[in-house]
């Protein structure tokens, strides 16, 4: 049988102080690629065609500053849409070219993402916590014997 994981062991505090850390870095790349996300230029699109395979996705046109018209196919999170539909496209533009595009309602995935992060951040404080106090020592011991 595995042997447990004593909260308050040196293995225990690592694992504990470790799951806190890589959880707060989550949480906060979640929030840059939101943000970023949102300040990225945004242009009124149609959907042309809905697939459903390992996850439901939409191909969009929308047009671009320049008046060319991009097509991308993107992930849907949010409301179905049916072809025909209009949505807003946000994308991010490197030397006139697209290098990434997101629906605009997409925001549902970062939060859910945030969310489960931040229990997993309570939840490793809560943990830390618990193996950073000193264990109380049992009242029926006499004060000599200490």
């Amino acid at each position: 049988m595995a042997k447990a994981l004593k909260v308050r062991s040196r293995s225990g505090r690592l694992v504990s102080g470790l799951v806190l850390a890589v959880a707060v870095v989550g949480l906060v790349v979640v929030l840059q690629s939101a943000a970023e996300q949102q300040s990225w230029p945004s242009a009124e699109g149609t959907v042309t065609e809905r697939y459903k395979r390992k996850s439901a996705s939409v191909e969009v046109e929308y047009p671009l500053p320049d008046g060319r018209v991009q097509v991308a196919t993107l992930p849907e999170n949010g409301p179905i849409r049916e072809p025909g539909s209009r949505v807003t496209v946000r994308y991010e533009l490197r030397d006139g070219q697209v290098v990434d595009a997101a629906l605009a309602d997409n925001d549902e995935g970062f939060w859910v993402m945030g969310v489960m992060l931040g229990v997993l951040i309570a939840g490793s404080i809560g943990m830390n916590l618990i193996a950073w106090t000193p264990a109380r020592r049992p009242e029926w011991i006499s004060p000599g014997a200490r």
